[in-house]
């Protein structure tokens, strides 16, 4: 081994050994800064409005919300934090102490954990963070600039956002109305009705049940259907869009392609307009619309 392949093989170690140090330390040097319990009752409420905090809500079989706030030195120093009841509510509030300091390239790390029963309402902002919720039925409304948001078995309304990230939900049963500037959005197998909009990344949607609409100006849209139909739009100005529809799926279709081609694999289809770029019939003798538009791409219908 000659001194240069000797070289670049120190450095290699030296380099993996600084980046596990440095995730230890990371993992290491949040401290709490502040945890609570509460005793509460079913379907109360639970408020985070938390500046640059990840923030995680998970449910256990306790009438109780536990709540930890950890941080960074740097945090427990420049944030001001508390955690308190307020009538039914819980409400964990993170806040700048100063309104002229610079939050960016300032190093804080700070994370909300939080235990609440598994029935119960839980409305989460976070300026700059990550949001993750799982196993509580309720009400809910998250909102993010910054961050993803994961959402996994819940059960009722949701309403989530945000500007910079992927919004992501497994299993959930209730209406959703899910929307982000900068991101992503799957759902994976959802019962209720969609609403999903995104300015700047794919949809992908595997729903059991429910209406459907689905809207983006810069991605793909992937549709997988299994249950009765009860509406389905989708439209993108940038991408391809492709449904896998049961057997006996009814619906009045519309698919419409000004950049593309259209191809559909429908076995009971009854056609009354054919284009390359637009088709209009009936599936299975006609029901519900299904209505499938896209400027810049492709639109593919398949049969399950």
């Amino acid at each position: 081994m000659n001194n240069y392949q000797l070289f670049s093989k120190r450095a290699l170690m030296l380099l993996g050994t600084l980046a596990f140090l440095s995730s230890f330390v990371y993992a290491e040097d949040l401290k709490v800064l502040k945890e609570k319990t509460f005793q509460m009752k079913d379907y109360q409420n639970f408020f985070v409005d938390a500046s640059g905090a990840d923030v995680k809500v998970v449910s256990w079989d306790k009438q109780e919300v536990y709540v930890k706030i950890s941080g960074n030195d740097k945090a427990a120093s420049k944030l001001k934090y508390d955690v308190f009841q307020d009538g039914d509510v819980v409400r964990v509030i993170i806040k700048r102490k100063s309104s002229f300091w610079n939050w960016f390239g300032s190093n804080i790390r700070i994370k909300v954990d939080a235990f609440v029963p598994a029935k119960y309402n839980a409305h989460v902002e976070t300026s700059g963070g990550d949001i993750y919720v799982k196993g509580i039925t309720g009400g809910f409304r998250f909102d993010t600039s910054g961050g993803d948001i994961t959402l996994v078995k819940l059960n009722g309304k949701v309403n989530a956002e945000t500007s910079g990230g992927d919004i992501q939900l497994t299993e959930h049963y209730g209406n959703m109305l899910l929307s982000t500037s900068g991101g992503d959005i799957v759902c994976k197998g959802v019962v209720g009705d969609v609403k999903a909009e995104t300015s700047g990344g794919d949809i992908q949607i595997q729903q059991k049940d429910g209406r459907l609409f689905a809207e983006t100006s810069g991605g793909d849209i992937v549709i997988e259907y299994s249950g009765v139909n009860k509406g389905i739009e989708a439209e993108t100005s940038g991408g391809d869009i492709s449904a896998k529809l049961p057997a006996d799926f009814k619906a009045n279709v519309h698919l419409e392609t000004t950049g593309g081609s259209i191809d559909s694999n429908f076995s009971n289809s009854k056609s009354t307009k054919v284009k390359r770029s637009e088709l209009v019939a009936e599936f299975n003798g006609g029901g519900p619309v299904l209505r499938l538009e896209t400027s810049g791409g492709d639109v593919t219908v398949d049969q399950k």
